[in-house]
């Protein structure tokens, strides 16, 4: 056995403990599949027929990904994009709409949704878009980040079999029901973000929130790259938050024990706990996780190919109001 096997097996015991205490939490307001591996994607394809589908790309159509109006994806608007790219971002968009995000795709779908992205990688516009986790970052100056990894994101597609089994639409009995799913790269770290929300069967119980109440679990990753090798990202271990979708906010009363009530019954049992003291589980120990390698970024997406040949693609989250995390 070699170190790397010995590491990755002492991580996988540890992972085992922590995923025991995510799951002792979830426990309370709902589903926890896991300690979810970093948003990653595989093979996706492309039909031809879809250049003139996606020329007419309703706004309501757009939206309905991740409750963004995607005005960025317009891109014909934009002199200095080429209608090549421009097209291909649109029959990705209404791909990756058609499939809800690749939780309903069909082999055909996930066939054609890689030929576009491969395609697409080929205009890729930046050359250093992992520019943030240098080692020498914070001396190292670039005209903007439009181009860059850095910054939120929503999933607007995957094939990623880790990522694809949380959705909880065909079951009607889960405990939580799967909302967003998203990135946070704030350098050193990459955060991949799940939107759990409350199950639609739970409304009538008690301390179980509003339709809103919505807990966040965060997979955390220590993330590096260099450049000599820009496109590509090396990830370790980092830990894992979860955190009520609202603000985290100090008690409002001198009584501990109104306060803890009213959260609950404002947000749910776990929301209203989690508001009171989010749950951070990072510790020292960092071992290898994996890695990616940017296929295309740009200041409206960012698609990756990770060392399992999974392929990602996300929409960057531009404006304050489309903030969910």
């Amino acid at each position: 056995m070699t170190g790397n096997e010995r590491d990755r097996g002492i991580f996988h015991k540890i992972f085992n403990t922590t995923h025991s205490i995510g799951v002792l939490v979830f426990a309370l307001f709902g589903h926890c599949d896991g300690f979810v591996r970093t948003v990653q994607l595989q093979s996706l394809g492309r039909h031809q027929m879809l250049r003139d589908l996606t020329r007419n790309l309703p706004f309501l159509l757009r939206k309905e990904i991740t409750g963004n109006d995607f005005s960025a994806m317009d891109t014909e608007d934009e002199p200095m994009v080429k209608p090549e790219v421009a097209r291909l971002k649109r029959e990705l968009l209404i791909m990756s709409t058609k499939t809800n995000r690749g939780f309903q795709a069909k082999t055909a779908d996930r066939d054609a949704i890689k030929d576009i992205i491969y395609e697409l990688s080929r205009f890729n516009p930046s050359k250093n878009p992992a520019r943030g986790y240098y080692d020498n970052a914070d001396t190292v100056e670039y005209d903007n980040d439009s181009d860059a990894i850095s910054g939120k994101w929503t999933l607007t597609y995957t094939d990623a079999p880790d990522i694809t089994s949380l959705d909880t639409s065909r079951n009607p009995l889960a405990t939580a029901k799967l909302g967003r799913i998203g990135q946070e790269c704030s350098p050193p770290y990459i955060k991949n973000v799940i939107e759990w929300l409350r199950p639609d069967w739970a409304g009538n119980f008690p301390f179980s929130g509003s339709a809103e109440s919505r807990v966040l679990q965060k997979v955390v990753t220590l993330a590096s790259a260099s450049p000599s090798k820009p496109m590509l990202v090396d990830l370790n271990v980092g830990g894992l938050e979860l955190e009520s979708g609202y603000p985290t906010q100090s008690s409002t009363t001198n009584d501990g024990l109104k306060d803890l009530i009213q959260r609950v019954q404002d947000q749910g049992l776990p929301a209203g706990l989690l508001s009171l003291q989010p749950l951070d589980l990072k510790g020292p120990w960092n071992p290898p996780f994996g890695r990616f390698e940017i296929l295309y970024v740009d200041k409206d997406i960012r698609i990756i190919r990770t060392g399992q040949n999974y392929l990602a693609a996300n929409q960057r989250i531009q404006n304050f109001k489309d903030e969910w995390f």
